[in-house]
């Protein structure tokens, strides 16, 4: 007996061959054509799980390649149940799969004789009994299939694994070990509702007195609900659960759950190209010399300043309306509505794009009246906000805030269907900065290392607003039209995005980190920092603008 416990089991059993080939398969994209086949081999899969058996059915036809014969690949497969390859391990469906191609019942006896030396011993170091007791159930189901199920091992026998399986094995015994075998099962640590599923999924197979009297136990202990409801009412019919063929119905629906998550992720990486080419395309002309400077702005007669005003909502079209000449602080900045989101007119001007030696030296003097350096490690990351570039931006229609965040296949549609465009990365710190330098946020020079300050921010709103009546900026992970790379160098210097393939910039996202865990969730409410889009795959925000040429 002591000789089994090393044999099918223990790390020195995985032939080497197989581990870079499972490995490798972590990172496998399934086919469709490969989903629709784990669907088939499993029983009401849930997506994750069909994922993870067509990388598995990768496995096992590699593994064939490189020259391993059934039964060697099925010990693989069993060695991997309880080896941590950094993903799941195979499935019973899946291993049963393979205990179909193996030849002959000597691996699945010694799967069963395993188990009971490891009954009658202490677990062994690394020895995860879950996984153990599933390939165990298999195992037994194929002898059982074989006429071969040695009825020392019914007492180790786990009947809660796939519903086939337990199944075929009750199928293949005589009625009083069934019998028994579900009793022994009735006594783990189950909840009610899904024991009386179970239950009910094998009523065909064994339905003694015994048995319907543990149904009836087992329906005066759950708790109410629908699903409940439905299983009483199908127990006091006596009828079975039905038994699907397959594909089931389950699996045709994760099927169809991961057909909608690769349309929304090849929607997703439309938004970076689409942004790009909006910044070149979506402008409006307008003759307003006076907006190229804040200071011209400044000098322009109030008259003359809605004259603009109105040939600029003009110019967007009937969705526009001008709301009015609206001061923040600085000029009178024009401000129009469209369905219900207010847009700022803003004057062009320069930036000095990237974190700026005098915004360091403001967080390094705070850093030291601090005793939590961990919270100052973008004093680490200042080459991905460098060098300083200085960019010269042109005047633009902005919305005053971002919108809410929404997956990135949505905000792909939004920016589709809108007039308007994403701005570049120079584009956006002009407007945060309100048209200053050296601001570590848009609300000011202040470090923003506090929460209350934070909320307190957070909560003025419009009240919050810099000069260009511009606000909530570094609260939300607003995308770029940027490709997102390393550093300024190579910055355009005339506002217009950094070009190319891949994830584009993100700007913010303090407020989608809250409550913030002490990690420096801080440093997105700065000005100059920036984060790649991928660093952002459930959750963008779009603040839309565009040019006035």
């Amino acid at each position: 007996m002591g000789s089994m416990q090393s044999s099918v089991f223990d790390e020195a059993s995985l032939d080497e061959r197989a581990r870079p080939v499972i490995v490798a398969a972590h990172s496998d994209i399934p086919s469709e054509a490969t989903l629709k086949y784990a669907a088939v081999i499993e029983y009401d899969p849930s997506p994750a799980t069909l994922e993870s058996t067509v990388r598995w059915i990768k496995i096992r036809d590699e593994l064939a390649a490189e020259g391993l014969t059934p039964t060697e690949i099925l010990r693989v497969f069993l060695r991997a149940t309880v080896l941590a390859f950094g993903m799941p391990g195979p499935t019973e469906e899946m291993l049963a799969f393979m205990f179909a191609e193996a030849s002959g019942t000597a691996v699945a006896r010694e799967v069963c004789e395993y188990l009971v030396t490891l009954g009658e011993t202490p677990v062994p170091p690394g020895a995860r009994r879950w996984h153990l007791d599933r390939a165990g159930t298999v195992a037994m189901a194929y002898l059982a299939g074989n006429g071969d199920l040695d009825p020392r091992f019914d007492r180790h026998l786990t009947l809660t694994g796939s519903l086939p399986m337990v199944r075929t094995l009750l199928s293949e015994l005589p009625l009083e070990r069934r019998e028994a075998l579900v009793l022994k099962n009735l006594n783990g640590p189950y909840l009610a509702g899904p024991m009386i599923d179970w239950l009910l999924a094998l009523r065909d197979l064994v339905d003694t007195p015994a048995i319907t009297a543990a149904r009836a136990s087992l329906v005066t202990q759950a708790a109410g609900g629908d699903r409940l409801d439905a299983l009483t009412t199908r127990e006091a019919a006596r009828s079975p659960r039905p038994v699907h063929s397959r594909p089931t119905p389950a699996a045709l629906q994760a099927l169809q759950y991961l057909a909608d998550e690769r349309a929304s992720e090849r929607r997703a990486a439309e938004l970076g190209p689409l942004a790009a080419q909006a910044w070149w395309q979506r402008t409006i002309s307008v003759q307003a010399p006076e907006l190229s400077s804040v200071a011209t702005w400044e000098a322009t007669s109030e008259p003359r300043r809605l004259q603009i005003a109105h040939a600029i909502a003009t110019a967007l079209g009937k969705d526009f309306s001008l709301v009015g000449l609206r001061s923040f602080g600085g000029p009178p900045i024009a401000v129009l509505s469209r369905q219900d989101v207010r847009f700022c007119v803003v004057p062009g001007g320069s930036v000095n794009v990237g974190f700026s030696a005098e915004e360091e030296a403001k967080l390094r003097a705070s850093a030291q009246r601090h005793t939590w350096e961990e919270d100052y490690s973008v004093l680490d990351e200042l080459e991905l906000m460098r060098p300083l570039t200085r960019v010269k931006v042109g005047p633009m229609v902005a919305a005053q805030s971002p919108r809410p965040p929404v997956e990135p296949h949505i905000a792909t549609d939004e920016l589709e269907h809108s007039p308007l465009r994403l701005p570049s990365e120079a584009e956006w710190e002009y407007l945060a900065r309100g048209g200053l330098d050296h601001q570590l946020t848009y609300h000011g020079p202040s470090v923003p290392d506090s929460e209350e300050e934070f909320c307190s921010v957070q909560a003025l709103g419009v009240n919050s607003a810099n000069m260009f009546g511009l606000y909530g900026f570094g609260f939300e992970p607003e995308i770029c039209a940027d490709k997102f790379q390393s550093g300024h160098a190579g910055l355009p210097t005339d506002g217009s995005p950094r070009h190319g393939t891949g994830p584009r910039v993100v700007k913010g996202g303090a407020a989608v980190a809250y409550p913030w865990q002490g990690a420096g969730e801080w440093h997105l409410l700065l000005s100059a920092m920036r984060t790649p889009q991928t660093a952002w795959e459930y959750a963008l925000s779009l603040r839309f603008v565009i040019s006035i040429k």
